[in-house]
C-alpha cells in the first residue's frame, strides 16, 4: 500500500490513465544520487526538463545556503521559458527513486511561488513505466526571450506563499526548543565529529532521516505508516514543526509527506550548509534526540 492520493501526488497508474490532461515536469537532483549508468531510456513523452539547480534554487551568498530560495519572479520567468504558466496541472517526477526528494523540492518552490496545480508523481519514472506507461523524448528545455523592458512580469494575485511556512535562521532555535525540528539528514552528518566542532545537529533537533519515507520500491509509505513515523518524532499537532538539511532538499520531503497528512512543516531552506558557516550559532554534537523535555506539546 502507498500514500494515499491527494491534491499533492499521483499515482502513475493514475497519472498515466490521464497523461494527455497536464503536463510533465522532470526534475534533475543537485548532485549525482546513484551511481552506474540511467536504467530507464527516455522520458515520460513531452516532458518539461529542469533541475534543481537551474529552475528551483537561487544564486548562493555569503550568508545563505548553497542552494538557496530563488526569486518568485525567477521561479515564473524560468517556468514561461520552459513553456509552463502557473494556471497549468503540473506533475513532478525524478529518473530514480533515490531521487524522490528533488521532486519534492520541486513541489515546496512552485506552491510556495503561487502554482496552483503541482502534484508528485508517486514513485517517479520506474514506477511510471511499471504501470505501463511510454517514454520516448522530452519536450526539452527551449528558451523564451523576455517580454519588451526587461524580465516578464508575474502573474496578479498570487498567494502570498502558497501555504509554505520558510523559516529563517534566527526562527529555527525556537523551533527546535519550543516546537519539533527534524533533521533529515543520514545519522552520520546528524551526529557530527568530534574533532570537527562545526558538525552535528542544531541543538535539540530531532534525527529524521527523510530516506526511511520511501519504500524499497520507491514509493512513499502508507498514510498509516507516514503518521506513525512523524508521530514517533512528535512531529504531528499544533505546535510548529520544522525541518532542514544540508541544502534544504531532502528535508523538502518531509515538508511534502507532512502536507499529506494534514501538518504544516516550516522548511529552513540553507539549511546546514549556511548553519555551519556562521560561528555564532550553536552546534550539538551527539546521537541523542535531544529536544527540550519540558516542553509538551503533542495535544496542542
Amino acid at each position: 500500500m502507498t500514500a494515499a492520493e491527494s491534491s499533492h501526488l499521483v499515482s502513475a497508474r493514475t497519472a498515466c490513465a490521464r497523461r494527455a490532461r497536464p503536463v510533465f515536469v522532470e526534475v534533475a537532483p543537485w548532485r549525482v544520487m546513484a551511481p552506474g549508468p540511467d536504467p530507464i531510456a527516455g522520458s515520460i513523452p513531452g516532458a518539461v526538463l529542469t533541475s534543481v539547480r537551474s529552475d528551483f534554487a537561487g544564486r548562493p551568498t555569503a550568508n545563505s545556503g548553497h542552494l538557496p530560495l530563488p526569486e518568485r519572479g525567477a521561479v515564473h520567468a524560468g517556468m514561461r521559458a520552459h513553456g509552463v504558466g502557473p494556471a497549468d496541472d503540473l506533475v513532478l517526477y525524478t529518473r530514480r527513486i533515490e531521487e524522490l526528494s528533488s521532486a519534492a523540492r520541486a513541489w515546496f518552490v512552485l506552491t510556495w511561488a503561487g502554482f496552483r496545480s503541482v502534484r508528485v508523481l508517486d514513485g517517479g519514472l520506474p514506477a511510471w513505466t511499471r504501470a505501463g506507461g511510454p517514454t520516448g523524448p522530452s519536450r526539452g528545455t527551449p528558451s523564451a526571450a523576455p517580454a519588451e523592458g526587461g524580465s516578464p512580469a508575474v502573474p496578479p494575485l498570487l498567494p502570498a506563499d502558497g501555504g509554505r511556512r520558510v523559516l529563517r535562521a534566527a526562527e529555527v532555535l525556537d523551533v527546535a526548543d519550543f516546537g519539533t525540528l527534524l533533521d533529515s539528514r543520514p545519522a552520520g552528518a546528524y551526529n557530527g565529529v568530534s574533532d570537527d566542532p562545526r558538525t552535528g545537529h542544531v541543538p535539540h533537533a530531532v534525527h529524521a532521516n527523510s530516506a526511511e519515507l520511501v519504500a524499497p520500491d520507491g514509493l512513499l509509505r502508507s498514510p498509516t505508516e507516514l503518521r506513525k513515523w512523524f508521530l514517533s518524532r512528535r512531529a504531528i499537532g499544533g505546535h510548529e514543526v520544522g525541518a532542514y538539511c544540508g541544502g534544504g532538499v531532502s528535508s523538502a520531503l518531509l515538508v511534502f509527506a507532512g502536507a499529506l497528512l494534514g501538518q504544516q512543516v516550516g522548511l529552513f531552506v540553507d539549511s546546514w550548509s549556511a548553519w555551519a558557516r556562521d560561528e555564532s550559532l550553536p552546534v550539538e554534537r551527539g546521537t541523542a534526540l535531544t529536544r527540550s523535555a519540558a516542553v509538551d506539546t503533542d495535544c496542542a
